[in-house]
């Protein structure tokens, strides 16, 4: 089952553009329906993850902020998008506070995933899901894929990426060759599996190339923005909260955006659902 949204984006970080799967599997056939994938309409790349994490409410990253555009048409379940919020202290140099919220027009007949606000430390398996591409550059899979690896040390992190920006709003992962995210799965889910239940504990962020050894990945962690998302798992609203935004961190950042102008392209925003071993695409004209 999928769920089409018609927008209008631009897809863009300060680091690896867009973020896949490398080492994974696929997953089980019918499961982690809350995945779900952003895609532009003149073709069938993944740009995008999230996470239905409220029946009206996808938890992206904010470097995968769009700006929307009319509107939707599928054949199945539609929703579009109604409002999509930014986390305010989201710093796009250092991708500090990297979450976005996406508000749906009604709400999804799928079961949202569980959000933990617990902290995580390191060495916990965690597993991240989605459908971008298999390599640096690669092709995509026609399957959800999931990866289990464990957390590391920030302190290590930060060491390992020397030169770029590791703080207390992030969760850094891997690290080991041949296993990681890359292009296409940003906003995407990192989870954990407590007691056989599975909650949601980071959003894909960014990375320095992809699948390198000693170069782990970066996820924003959940537990930082509580005060952001909780609000959205309670209440399921249809607005945003009215509390002004505050502004980024103010020192200077350790890495710069690009310089280059970013086009605008239309695009979809599919919540594409694991109910079959292949992703089926539409694209909205």
């Amino acid at each position: 089952m999928k769920l089409f949204y018609a927008l209008s984006a631009h897809v863009a970080s300060a680091f690896a553009d867009n973020i896949e799967i490398v080492g994974g599997t696929e997953a089980a056939v019918g499961k982690h329906l809350y995945v779900t994938s952003l895609r532009l309409s003149s073709g069938d790349t993944t740009e995008c993850g999230g996470s239905l994490i409220a029946p009206n409410v996808v938890l992206t990253a904010a470097h995968c902020n769009v700006e929307i555009n009319g509107a939707i048409k599928y054949a199945g379940e539609t929703i579009a998008i109604k409002q999509q919020i930014v986390h305010p202290k989201y710093n796009k140099n250092t991708n500090a506070y990297d979450f976005a919220i996406f508000i749906l027009a009604s709400n999804s007949k799928q079961t949202p995933v569980p959000v933990s606000f617990d902290t995580v430390g390191a060495n916990v398996p965690v597993v991240v899901r989605g459908w971008g591409a298999t390599s640096e550059g690669g092709s995509e899979p026609n399957a959800l894929l999931e990866l289990t690896i464990n957390t590391l040390d920030n302190t290590k992190c930060a060491s390992l990426l020397s030169g770029y920006n590791v703080d207390s709003t992030m969760i850094c992962v891997g690290g080991q060759a041949g296993k990681d995210s890359c292009q296409g799965d940003s906003g995407g889910p990192l989870t954990i599996e407590t007691n056989g239940q599975e909650s949601l504990v980071g959003v894909v962020s960014w990375g320095i190339g992809c699948a390198e050894a000693n170069k782990p990945g970066v996820y924003s962690r959940i537990s930082a923005a509580r005060d952001f998302i909780e609000p959205y798992l309670t209440s399921s609203p249809t607005a945003a909260p009215t509390t002004a935004p505050t502004t980024g961190p103010t020192t200077k950042p350790t890495t710069v955006a690009p310089t280059t102008k970013p086009t605008t392209t239309k695009a979809l925003l599919s919540v594409e659902r694991a109910s079959t071993a292949t992703t089926q695409l539409e694209r909205v004209a």
